[in-house]
């Protein structure tokens, strides 16, 4: 799922540093996401420049830099759970899909503790209503077929 810049800039107060802290980090997690599902081709060059990203502008950015300890901890605990919403979704079952489907956008919490930082508590609060509604707006049925597709397609290229 790919958020908006302006929607992002409308939840940070405008901090510039803050959306761009979170653009990278969204690119990085959707290029890591296309590397381990395998389900798209990715070009060197957007390999090339996620891994500039990673290693140059993200711990340059000034907003992340400021708020390393908090946010540093929102996305080792992201990435933690996306890793283990892979391995359910590999599992199959109704109960570890369920799971699976809500813990693999825990990057999102990234959007709502930035909006935290910037804005308080009652203002991070109404940023999580709007990006958890945003980012599940496909629903579990549409979670699902797109995890078909997924699955279908890393068969296909592994052939």
């Amino acid at each position: 799922m790919y958020i908006k810049e302006e929607q992002l800039r409308k939840w940070v107060k405008g901090n510039a540093s803050a959306v761009d802290f979170l653009l990278i980090v969204m690119k990085i997690s959707h290029v890591w996401d296309d590397l381990i599902d395998k389900d798209k081709s990715l070009e060197d060059d957007v390999i090339n420049h996620c891994f500039f990203d990673a290693l140059i502008r993200l711990p340059r950015n000034e907003f992340y830099r400021k708020n390393f300890d908090h946010l540093n901890s929102i996305m080792m605990n992201s990435m933690s759970n996306w890793l283990i919403s892979n391995d359910l979704e590999r599992e199959g079952g109704d109960l570890q899909l369920n799971i699976a489907f809500i813990l693999r956008s825990s990057y999102v919490d990234l959007i709502t503790q930035s909006a935290l930082l910037v804005g308080g508590q009652a203002w991070a609060s109404q940023v999580g209503r709007e990006v958890r509604k945003l980012t599940h707006h496909e629903r579990f049925d549409g979670y699902l077929r797109a995890l078909d597709e997924e699955k279908k397609t890393r068969q296909a290229t592994a052939r």
